[in-house]
């Protein structure tokens, strides 16, 4: 494998090869064009990897240990982080990024060092990021990635020891390629409450306490205000706003006839959408405080469906999920809303699937949609990360062109933007059994190479996963065949 120095080498003479102004790429056919990108980010990432080296050994001349001798205290600066930041033209979060992947290079390096060159030394333990330092010099990943891997996992404890947290950063590195660093973040947040149940409920409660809303009149007579809710009071609310505004917000374009009018006068109110917001809100407010205890206000009240297994909620381990967001719930929490709301089972076959329904009519039932969106979690669509308000179901045979059928395994949910792309380009869904695959056109890949679609929903991804440890586990107890002559 090349160096990182080799890679700076041989991209920037790539890069300098590519012309000097703008004329100089208007030329280019498509291909030539998306290398000439390629290339640069390569160099930006080799580039990248130098800085990260650089702001390792700055953070070691700077440490707080040496006050203001250290390096850039003397240069004028607080911390490392702000004489990164004026140096590179960073923002502040990338330049926190850089010193900080900086310092897990260089921990990483002192110590495989010291094992190398000292063997008869007792050998100090492998840093636990050592996989994620290995994949920044390799080039597998960015500064960004490597940065949002670590702070997603935290810290080693008791509970999560450093070896656990190796494992997982190893997990998240194999799907690295196909995921950007807030996607690697919240994957990240996610293992690490898969490996301790007890920090979410923990973490529940310390935002439960932070929750505020606090509201003031400015004076000018305006009322201005801000909140904070933790993830599913919160994520209850986003639910309302979706309500007041989709599709102004990019919803879907396929609605049933009786919500046909509701929907027109959303899209057609002059209101901006915040304005739009704010209205209604408010509106929703005076409702409130006028309303009758025992009233019903219709059948399109905004809910949260919190995603678990039959088996956490019945032996009280593990954790739940919100699914528009991923973030996780305790089961206390869940079972209070069981208690409080009710809940909704969605059944899954073998294969994943929902149970199908057939093809009665044009558009999936509401009832189907839940089952998509447990089962998808948002947009299939490689890297979107739209959540299942905002996607639409596709018909994977087209109603009228393939008499396809409104069944649930053979939808998926895009979102507009998406399902558009897909219509209009030339793209193209197949399923094998619980498989998705995604055909791009030939004027893209003149073979059709297919993509793997995968589920966005938590609920499935740890459903497989415990699918497959329970699969390996029953292949690693069954007896060995007998030879022959035996």
């Amino acid at each position: 494998m090349a160096t990182p120095a080799a890679t700076l080498l041989r991209t920037a003479d790539t890069v300098a090869r590519l012309g000097s102004s703008p004329a100089a790429f208007v030329t280019l056919s498509k291909q030539d064009l998306l290398d000439a990108l390629h290339a640069i980010a390569d160099l930006r990432q080799s580039c990248d990897t130098f800085s990260a080296w650089i702001a390792g050994e700055l953070n070691r001349r700077s440490v707080p240990d040496l006050g203001s001798a250290g390096l850039a205290q003397q240069e004028g600066y607080r911390t490392p982080q702000a004489m990164v930041e004026a140096i590179t033209g960073t923002t502040k979060g990338g330049a926190v990024s850089i010193v900080e992947v900086g310092k897990m290079l260089a921990e990483t390096d002192a110590v495989e060092t010291v094992q190398r060159e000292h063997p008869e030394l007792p050998a100090p333990p492998t840093p636990w990021q050592a996989p994620i330092a290995h994949a920044v010099t390799d080039g597998k990943v960015s500064i960004a990635q490597a940065d949002a891997i670590r702070a997603g996992l935290g810290l080693p404890t008791d509970a999560v020891p450093a070896e656990a947290l190796s494992e997982a950063a190893r997990e998240l590195l194999d799907d690295a390629a196909t995921l950007t660093a807030g996607q690697l973040h919240r994957r990240a947040r996610q293992l690490r409450d898969d490996l301790n149940d007890t920090e979410v409920e923990d973490r529940e409660k310390a935002q439960l306490e932070q929750q505020h809303l606090k509201a003031w009149k400015r004076p000018d007579g305006m009322v201005e205000g801000k909140f904070l809710y933790a993830p599913e009071p919160g994520a209850f609310l986003l639910s309302v706003l979706d309500e007041l505004t989709n599709p102004r917000r990019g919803g879907p374009r396929f609605v049933k006839e009786e919500d046909r009018a509701r929907i027109d006068a959303i899209v057609n109110d002059p209101r901006s959408t915040e304005r739009l917001a704010a209205d209604g809100f408010l509106e929703l407010l005076r409702i409130g405080a006028d309303a009758d205890p025992g009233q019903v206000f219709g059948s399109r009240r905004p809910a949260v469906r919190v995603i678990v297994t039959k088996e956490s909620l019945q032996t009280g381990e593990g954790h739940g999920s919100i699914q528009d967001t991923g973030e996780a719930v305790s089961i206390a929490t869940i079972r209070r809303e069981v208690c409080n709301t009710g809940t909704v089972a969605v059944v899954l076959d073998d294969d994943g699937q929902c149970v199908n329904v057939g093809r009665e009519q044009r558009l999936f039932t509401a009832r189907q949609r839940t089952g998509l969106a447990v089962r998808d979690g948002g947009c299939m669509w490689p890297g979107c990360d739209r959540p299942p308000s905002w996607c639409e179901a596709h018909h994977i045979n087209q109603w009228k062109r393939d008499n396809g059928k409104t069944d649930i395994a053979d939808g998926v949910l895009l979102c507009k933007h998406h399902h558009l792309l897909l219509h209009n380009n030339g793209w193209d869904i197949r399923r094998t059994g619980g498989r998705y695959l995604l055909l791009p056109p030939r004027s893209i890949s003149p073979t059709r190479e297919a993509r793997h679609l995968a589920t966005k929903s938590r609920a499935v991804q740890d459903w497989n996963a415990r699918r497959h440890r329970l699969r390996a586990h029953d292949r690693d107890r069954s007896p060995e065949p007998t030879p022959p002559g035996d």
